[in-house]
């Protein structure tokens, strides 16, 4: 694992193969998990899914069938907010390529499983997108990488921390930013900590 500049690209792609690792599913169920799931961090469009799901298809990380749910078996009523909008305009036909009964599945392939690992190990977590994304996966790896993984988040929470406390703030409202970075970066920088600590301890006894 590198701690280097990387595309958002490659996060999307290790997001996407480390779902459909976990289960095959079709369009709308990705598009639901990564809402629930990662919606804090980060959104996907319909537009940009299915060409990131051609793409992976076409260099042969995935593969799709025909098969599964009709739309008309989801009940929007359980839904809300975005989801349950777009669901709406599915079934009522504006994208009918996707309402179809027999739509698109996708699966991982074995490649796409090598690639997985791959991107979990050479994939830039400077950024926080990618970080928590390759920590959803990162059961993957070694315990010597996941020890990385987590020893490199805490030297770059650090520098976040001691770059903030030596800025200086020229009006209130810029100080409540700078606080409230502070709070959020100690408090991730408590939790990673402790889990670095319960990584460790797992790595003696496991030796």
């Amino acid at each position: 694992m590198r701690a280097s500049s990387h595309s958002n690209g490659s996060a999307t792609e290790l997001l996407l193969l480390g779902l459909l690792a976990d289960e095959r599913m079709h369009g709308y169920e990705l598009k639901r998990r990564i809402d629930t799931t990662f919606g804090a961090l980060m959104t996907m469009s319909w537009g940009s899914l299915y060409p990131a799901l051609a793409k992976l298809e076409r260099r042969g990380l995935i593969r799709s069938e025909v098969g599964g749910a009709s739309m008309a078996q989801i009940d929007s009523r359980k839904l809300s907010g975005a989801l349950a909008a777009e669901l709406a305009l599915l079934q009522r036909g504006d994208q009918p390529a996707l309402g179809r009964r027999n739509r698109k599945v996708y699966a991982i392939t074995t490649t796409g499983e090598e690639e997985l690992l791959q991107l979990l190990r050479r994939l830039a977590i400077d950024d926080d997108r990618t970080f928590w994304v390759a920590l959803a996966f990162s059961a993957r790896l070694s315990e010597t990488e996941r020890l990385g993984l987590f020893e490199q988040r805490v030297s770059i929470v650090k520098e976040r921390v001691d770059v903030l406390r030596k800025l200086s703030a020229s009006s209130v409202g810029l100080r409540h930013v700078k606080d409230g970075l502070e709070y959020r970066l100690d408090a991730e920088l408590q939790w990673i900590e402790r889990e670095l600590k319960d990584l460790r301890e797992q790595h003696t006894l496991s030796r």
